[in-house]
């Protein structure tokens, strides 16, 4: 149906419209979050309609199970709806799948999609569909929150958060304090982070993370906060300790167990020192002790720093990652916790490959076989041509795990799909709104989470969703805005390259204001309506537009819908009007930016 994002297994719409309406009671399943979804969803739904109660039940009917036949499968994630006209039966066998019905009763609603003989059945294609992202700064834990409930919306059930210095340690103080040292000193200088990593050593470094905890860290209770609001809505909570590489948070504080002893921005540990697992293990209890997780993400990748100390020269690359992966894992083991880690150097290193012998680059393939089967993979070397790679390391026993991912983007989806149990979107910036959008996350999260829902998407199907994914976007902005908006068709001719605003870079507010439309009313009130270049417009000219999924075109999503007419790209955008009841005379443009005149 048009008015909905999704795919679904079975949907069968054969009575007449119903309108949903406030006046409607919601009933079962009583102190659940699924059955507090829906009363509060429930209060935005309409004045005026029809006022047919909400019932949600555990397990499925037998008539709903004979009637679906060989379509319906026992899923723990699956959920059914069922609305009638004596009421919207919401049904499944878990209460993450009751918060996946309710999800999906308000895009029914919002649609416009509700009748009174309405079947609907559905569950996930891939098990495991999550997000990754940096711990909120104290001033962005509603930010991060935001960002939780859109996880429930688009029904995702993990997410992966980096602890690094970014969360309190009561055993070791001194690791907060030197983090916040360390960013404020790698903020102070526009640039420095990309510095420090590409052109100012003559080996390879990590990436400095230094947007994880917006370069502070909050408490443990903090922490405990929004893990639980995140329990709440049944999404699981993997931490990230990053250990060996990107231990920048460690070895700063500890400047003994620096592996490169004249490096002055250390990023890696020595592991041939007992010391370091000392302080590595401290930090992992008192991980455990806030997360109570079931895994922990161990980290492990961009190891480019081996052998280089006194203790580990001489020694083989291969040797010392996978001991001290043994090490960690066997520890965690002793925890009944669980390890994971990214698989980058399973794949030759996608980013840098081995052939920067200046960069000091250890080759590390050896490491395939030695590192424990039972440590989960995610695979960010997916964007290039790595099947048959992929399928060596299912056939030596790794569970493999899509990372960094963006669904729309994977070559041959459908096919690599089977050698994957699912994927994790990333975040390697900020939570505030403009970077979610702007760094391509809203439409990552999107894409993929129609694909992982989506039984029969092939890489066939990627133009018509990139066009879905463009009117969800928008859409949802829109209606973020209230009820009165003011719409304006424009572009400009200026054009600059998309850039992800992480790693050091920011958005500077300065550089993409182009400036003010000019709305005037009836009575003579003025309003002025920001124009942001790669927020609400960009060029009027992209090649490849109907494809492009590269940066240009969808760092706008969102905040405007491109369309292109007579051979251009036109943005499609809405702000709130701050007079929503006074009329519009005219519309007087920001400087150098042309307004389509629609009929």
């Amino acid at each position: 149906m048009d008015g909905l994002f999704f795919d679904y297994r079975v949907l069968e719409n054969r009575g007449r419209k119903l309108r949903l309406s406030r006046d409607c009671e919601v009933i079962g399943e009583d102190g659940s979050f699924a059955a507090g979804y829906a009363r509060r969803a429930a209060a935005s739904f309409p004045a005026t309609g029809d006022g047919i109660d909400i019932i949600l039940s555990m397990g499925y009917p037998e008539s709903l199970v004979a009637g679906l036949g060989d379509r319906f499968a026992e899923h723990k994630e699956s959920y059914a709806i069922r609305i009638k006209k004596d009421g919207t039966y919401l049904y499944a066998l878990t209460r993450r799948g009751l918060i996946y019905a309710v999800s999906t009763l308000i895009r029914l609603v919002v649609g416009d999609c509700v009748t009174d003989d309405l079947t609907l059945f559905d569950y996930p294609d891939m098990d495991i569909r999550g997000y990754r992202v940096f711990t909120p700064g104290r001033d962005h834990i509603p930010a991060f929150k935001a960002v939780i409930d859109r996880l429930v919306d688009y029904k995702y059930n993990c997410v992966i958060i980096e602890v690094g210095g970014a969360m309190e340690y009561k055993r070791r103080p001194e690791i907060n304090e030197e983090w916040v040292r360390f960013c404020k000193e790698i903020s102070s200088s526009k640039g420095a982070a990309s510095r420090i990593k590409s052109h100012t050593y003559p080996w390879r470094k990590n990436s400095i993370h230094f947007d994880n905890g917006d370069g502070g860290f909050i408490t443990q209770n903090q922490m405990r906060e929004l893990i639980e609001y995140c329990r709440q809505r049944e999404i699981d909570v993997i931490p990230e300790v990053p250990t060996l590489s990107h231990s920048d948070y460690i070895v700063r504080t500890y400047r003994d167990l620096n592996e490169r002893i004249e490096d002055e921005y250390p990023d890696t540990y020595c592991p041939s020192k007992p010391e370091t697992y000392e302080v590595v293990f401290d930090i992992i209890d008192e991980v455990i002790e806030v997360f109570e997780p079931e895994y922990i993400n161990i980290g492990h990748d961009e190891y480019y720093t081996a052998a280089q100390c006194t203790l580990c020269r001489g020694k083989s690359p291969v040797d010392l990652y996978v001991e001290d992966i043994k090490r960690i894992n066997d520890y965690l083991k002793s925890k009944n916790v669980k390890a994971l880690m990214w698989a980058d150097k399973f794949f030759g290193d996608p980013v840098t490959g081995n052939a920067y012998p200046a960069k000091m680059v250890p080759d590390l393939l050896g490491c395939r076989g030695k590192v424990p089967a039972d440590i989960a993979l995610l695979n960010w070397a997916w964007q290039s041509d790595v099947e048959d790679q992929e399928r060596l390391l299912v056939d030596l026993g790794y569970e493999l795990i899509f990372g960094n991912f963006d669904a729309i983007s994977c070559p041959d989806y459908r096919k690599r799909k089977g050698l994957h149990r699912g994927g994790i979107v990333s975040n390697w910036g900020s939570l505030a709104e403009e970077y979610i959008q702007r760094n391509l996350q809203d439409f990552w999260l999107a894409d993929t989470a129609f694909v992982f829902w989506s039984a029969g998407y092939t890489n066939a199907d990627a133009p018509a969703l990139l066009e879905k994914v463009r009117r969800e976007l928008y859409g949802a902005h829109k209606r973020s805005l209230g009820d009165r908006v003011i719409e304006i068709c424009h572009t400009v001719g200026i054009r600059k390259q998309h850039v992800f605003f992480w790693d050091g870079l920011f958005i500077e507010p300065s550089e993409f204001k182009i400036g003010d439309h000019t709305v005037r009313y009836d009575d003579g009130t003025e309003a002025k309506l920001p124009v942001i270049y790669g927020y609400n417009i960009r060029q009027s000219g992209i090649p490849d537009f109907e494809s492009d999924v590269g940066g240009d075109a969808i760092e706008a999503l969102g905040a405007s819908y491109p369309f292109i007419r007579d051979g251009e790209v036109w943005y499609r955008t809405c702000w709130a009007d701050p007079y929503p009841q006074k009329s519009i005379s005219s519309v007087d443009p920001a400087p150098g930016v042309r307004i389509l005149r629609e009929n």
